[in-house]
C-alpha cells in the first residue's frame, strides 16, 4: 500500500505588489494542483486535504489542473471531493483532464458550483476590493488562448492568472497578470540539487518548479499532490501553497512559513 500524501509540504508566501489595494492586505489564496486522483491518490486522501484547506479559511482557492491520471471514471469523484471546498473556488483544466474527458470535467465542475475559466476572465467583487481572475486553458492539448483569456479583462486591478502549463508564462505576464499560478511539472518528482535544474534547462524547460520573477509579475509553479506515472518523490514532496497579499512599491514573493501535513490512508 502506497500513501503518496503521507507528507505534504505546506508553503505560505507573502506576495507584495503595487497593484494590491491596501484593503486587500492579508487576503489569502490557496493553490491545489495536479491531484491525479486514481491509482494512488484516492478520494479518502483528498477529503482530508480539503478539510485541511477549509480549516485555513482562505479567501479564494485556485485549482490549476490535472485532477485525474488517465481514467475518465475518476473525474467525478475527484471533482466531487473538491466541491466540499468552503471558499470561493475557480479552476482551469490540465492536459490529463482533456485526455480523460473535458466534457465530463466541465459538467461535474458545474454541478459542484466551481467555475472553470477556459480562456476567460472573471471579476471577484470581494467586499474589500475587486480581484480579476484570468484562466488559461491547457497548452499541451493546444487549448490555450492567452489573447482570448485576457480579451475581457479590465486590467486596472490586481490580476491573478491560473494556467496549468508554465511554459507560456511569459505571454501571460505580458498580457497583464500580476501573479501566475501553475503546476504540471511536479517539480520533476526527483529533485537532485545542482543536477535537476541543469537537466531541465538542457531539455529546454525554462520554468520547472517554484517562483520566477517575470518583469513585474511572478510565476509560481506548485509541485502538485499526485502523479500520473509513478508515486515516488525524492526531494520534491507533494505541495499545497498559500499566498497572502500585501501592498508594496515593488513586486516581491517572500516565504513566511513552511510546515508539513500528514494524510492517513484511512479517514479518521
Amino acid at each position: 500500500m502506497i500513501n503518496p500524501l503521507k507528507s505534504i509540504e505546506i508553503n505560505t508566501y507573502r506576495f507584495w505588489h503595487p497593484k494590491v489595494d491596501p484593503a486587500l492586505a492579508g487576503f489569502r489564496i490557496a493553490q491545489i494542483s495536479d491531484i491525479h486522483l486514481g491509482r494512488w491518490v484516492k478520494p479518502r486522501h483528498m477529503e482530508q486535504v480539503v478539510r485541511f484547506v477549509n480549516a485555513q479559511s482562505p479567501h479564494l482557492v485556485a485549482l490549476t489542473g490535472d485532477y485525474v491520471g488517465y481514467n475518465h471514471r475518476d473525474l467525478i469523484p475527484a471533482i466531487d471531493t473538491l466541491g466540499a471546498l468552503a471558499s470561493p473556488t475557480y479552476a482551469v483544466l490540465g492536459n490529463h483532464d482533456h485526455w480523460a474527458c473535458p466534457d465530463t470535467a466541465l459538467k461535474q465542475f458545474e454541478k459542484v458550483d466551481i467555475p472553470v475559466l477556459s480562456n476567460r476572465a472573471v471579476l471577484l467583487d470581494h467586499d474589500l476590493s475587486p480581484i480579476e481572475i484570468v484562466g488559461i486553458d491547457d497548452h499541451v492539448t493546444k487549448n490555450a488562448d492567452v489573447e482570448k483569456a485576457f480579451s475581457t479583462a479590465r486590467g486596472d486591478t490586481f490580476t491573478l492568472a491560473l494556467n496549468h502549463v508554465p511554459s507560456i508564462a511569459d505571454r501571460v505576464a505580458k498580457r497583464g497578470a500580476d501573479l501566475i499560478l501553475s503546476g504540471h511539472t511536479h517539480g520533476h518528482q526527483f529533485n537532485i540539487p545542482g543536477i535537476t535544474h541543469r537537466l531541465a534547462k538542457s531539455l529546454g524547460v525554462e520554468y520547472h518548479v517554484g517562483a520566477y520573477y517575470l518583469d513585474g509579475s511572478y510565476l509560481y509553479i506548485n509541485r502538485g499532490l499526485g502523479s500520473a506515472s509513478w508515486p515516488w518523490r525524492i526531494g520534491a514532496n507533494p505541495e499545497l501553497t498559500f499566498f497572502e497579499l500585501a501592498p508594496a512599491p515593488r513586486p516581491r514573493l517572500e516565504l513566511i512559513d513552511s510546515s508539513n501535513f500528514a494524510v492517513s490512508h484511512r479517514l479518521p
